[in-house]
C-alpha cells in the first residue's frame, strides 16, 4: 500500500533532517582553506584555534606540499602548546617538528619550515626529559644559527628570539650564556620592535641579572604600546603579562 503524497514528503524531510538521506558533500579545498583561515583569525578563542588545527591537518594530509597550510598548522600548534599543560604541550610540539620536517622536504629553500623546526625542537626541549632535551637543544641551535645567517628578520626576529631563549634556558655547563642571550634578544627587537615577546624575554633576563630598571623600561614599553593588527590575540596576552609583571615587580610569566 502506497503512502499518501503528503506523508511521503514528510518522511523524506525527516530522513534529510536526521542525516539519513546521505552524507553532506565534502568541502572543496578552497572552502576548507577559507574555513581554516577564519578560525585562525579567531585563535584567541582556544576552542576555535583547536578547530583550526583540525582543518589545517586535513589540508596538509590531502596536500603535503601545501606550504601555507603547513606553516599555519605549526603556528597554531605552538599557540595551543604554549597555553597547555606540559603533557599536552609535548604532543603539540612533537607535531610541530613532524609537520615542519615534512614541509622542509617539500620546500628546502623556504625559511618557514626551518624556523618552525628549530622552534619546535626548542619548545619540546623545555618540556621533555633531560637526555632528549640535550639533543633537541643542539639541533635547535644549529637550525636557528643557519636561519639567522640567511633570514634574520623572519617572524619579527624569530631566529634570534629562539637563540636568546636557548642561551637563557641552558645551564652554563652545557653552553648557557646570558651575555649571548642578551645580544640575541636585542637583535630580535631590532627586527621585531612590536613583536613584544622579544621585549618580554629580555625583561625576564634583566630581572635574573638584577637589572630591574632596564626590565621595567621594557615592560612599560609593552604595556603602553600599540598592538600589531595581525597579532591582536598575542599582543593582548603580552600586554597582560607586562602589566602584571609591573604590578608584581617580578619577571613576566
Amino acid at each position: 500500500m502506497r503512502c499518501p503524497r503528503r506523508l511521503a514528503s514528510l518522511a523524506l524531510a525527516l530522513l534529510m533532517l536526521g542525516g539519513l538521506a546521505g552524507p553532506a558533500p565534502a568541502m572543496t579545498n578552497a572552502q576548507l582553506s577559507a574555513r581554516a583561515d577564519a578560525l585562525y583569525e579567531e585563535r584567541g578563542d582556544l576552542a576555535k584555534a583547536a578547530m583550526g588545527v583540525e582543518m589545517y591537518r586535513r589540508m596538509v594530509a590531502s596536500e603535503p606540499g601545501d606550504l601555507a597550510a603547513s606553516l599555519r598548522l605549526c603556528e597554531l600548534l605552538v599557540w595551543l602548546g604554549a597555553q597547555s599543560p606540559d603533557e599536552q604541550a609535548e604532543e603539540y610540539f612533537r607535531e610541530v617538528i613532524v609537520v615542519a620536517q615534512q614541509a622542509r622536504r617539500a620546500h628546502p629553500k623556504e625559511p618557514g619550515p626551518l624556523f618552525y623546526l628549530g622552534m619546535g625542537q626548542g619548545l619540546l626541549a623545555d618540556v621533555c626529559s633531560f637526555p632528549e632535551a640535550l639533543v633537541l637543544v643542539k639541533q635547535a641551535r644549529k637550525n636557528m644559527d643557519k636561519l639567522a645567517a640567511s633570514d634574520p628578520a623572519y617572524c619579527h626576529g624569530g631566529p634570534d628570539r629562539v637563540l636568546g631563549r636557548i642561551y637563557t634556558k641552558m645551564p652554563a655547563f652545557i653552553g648557557g650564556d646570558n651575555d649571548l642571550a642578551e645580544q640575541h634578544y636585542k637583535r630580535a627587537i631590532q627586527y621585531g620592535p612590536r613583536y613584544w615577546l622579544n621585549q618580554l624575554y629580555l625583561a625576564e633576563l634583566y630581572y635574573q641579572e638584577g637589572e630591574n630598571d632596564k626590565a621595567r623600561k621594557l615592560l612599560e614599553e609593552v604595556a603602553s604600546g600599540r598592538p600589531l593588527p595581525t597579532l591582536m590575540p598575542e599582543c593582548r596576552i603580552w600586554q597582560r603579562m607586562a602589566r602584571q609583571a609591573l604590578a608584581d615587580g617580578q619577571p613576566p610569566h
